[in-house]
């Protein structure tokens, strides 16, 4: 049982980046260089239909992934431990490489926001964070 544990926890503890200390440039500048809040595990960013028009069938079929159970949502791929529109190509540099078209839960991360300051504590998107889809009336 204390092997199962420890490797869970080894496997969580190495999702990410190292934590950053500080206040994250108030415009936006550092974001590419931090990259922390786009470093989450699987499930985490889901879609709304106008992210899906926005990023349109053939960014759908290599940047989503569509659950096959109820309620069928449709989440950003993941790539291990990071999202797969994140531009890994520089080392220590995290564009977004569909940043034009993003998803709405993507945009709602700001500079220095609850959930900026929780990605750049811990390396990663923390817990507290939660996407969820619009209630439909």
């Amino acid at each position: 049982m204390r092997v199962v544990y420890s490797e869970a926890v080894n496997a969580r503890e190495s999702r990410g980046l190292s934590p950053l200390e500080g206040e994250p440039d108030p415009e936006g500048a550092d974001c590419v260089s931090c990259g922390r809040c786009c470093h989450h595990g699987p499930e985490t960013v889901s879609l709304l239909e106008s992210d899906e028009a926005r990023l349109g069938e053939s960014r759908l079929h290599a940047l989503t992934v569509l659950l096959d159970r109820p309620p069928y949502f449709r989440f950003m791929r993941n790539d291990g431990d990071r999202c797969g529109g994140l531009d890994t190509s520089v080392e220590g540099r995290y564009p977004c490489a569909i940043y034009e078209v993003r998803p709405q839960g993507c945009r709602e991360v700001e500079p220095g926001s609850p959930c900026c300051m929780e990605a750049r504590a811990l390396g990663h998107l923390g817990s507290s964070v939660l996407f969820r889809r619009a209630d439909r009336r």
